[in-house]
């Protein structure tokens, strides 16, 4: 009989003992997409990484995962072309998210590199397009504030509320970039937070 009672107490207390199973991936990204669902515009864009890689990826960026890259997290695109495919130094767009989290965005750039000076206008005419396309994907207006892409003047401006800014930075002979960023502001939708046990690896 003493036997039985100490079997039974060791059961019950590998019972009390024991952990619920982990989460699997596809429950990790059942539940950011069903809070992602709740969220718009730029709450959106900065929290739901795998989204708004997706689309940016859209325009042809090839962008990899969000992941760590030292202390920080990133997602780098190749570079597109975005007139005159065959001049000798084609003008170039690409795209970056970055932060230091791998549940939120902190920032989003958008990077035209003139390196073709006499295709240069409609190189900003198609990455003004392609970021106002961007942009249109999350029912989000650019309020005009992408005009000064045309004429290359370095800005701070406000795009459907939300602060941006404009830079221009000069290089050898004619060659310039235009960068465009979008940074996450403090006061935000707080970060999608992934179900308890997610690992690391399991990063969106």
């Amino acid at each position: 009989m003493r036997s039985g009672i100490v079997l039974l107490c060791a059961a019950v207390l590998a019972g009390c003992n024991s952990q619920p199973p982990e989460p699997t991936v596809l429950e990790n990204e059942a539940q950011i997409a069903a809070t992602a669902a709740t969220m718009r515009g730029w709450d959106r864009v900065f929290n739901v990484p795998t989204e708004t890689i997706g689309r940016a990826n859209q325009f042809g960026f090839r962008a990899p995962a969000y992941a760590a890259d030292g202390p920080t997290f990133l997602s780098e695109g190749a570079p597109i072309t975005l007139s005159q495919s065959d001049a000798d130094k084609p003008n170039t767009g690409t795209f970056e998210a970055a932060g230091t989290t791998a549940q939120a965005i902190e920032r989003v750039a958008f990077t035209l590199r003139i390196t073709d000076p006499a295709n240069a206008d409609t190189a900003k005419q198609r990455f003004t397009d392609m970021i106002k396309a961007f942009l249109s994907q999350y029912d989000l207006q650019d309020d005009e504030a992408l005009a000064a892409i045309a004429s290359e003047t370095a800005s701070d401006a406000t795009v459907a509320g939300q602060p941006s800014s404009i830079a221009v930075a000069k290089g050898d002979g004619d060659t310039r970039t235009i960068t465009v960023t979008f940074t996450r502001p403090a006061t935000i939708t707080p970060d999608i937070q992934p179900a308890q046990g997610q690992a690391d690896g399991n990063r969106a």
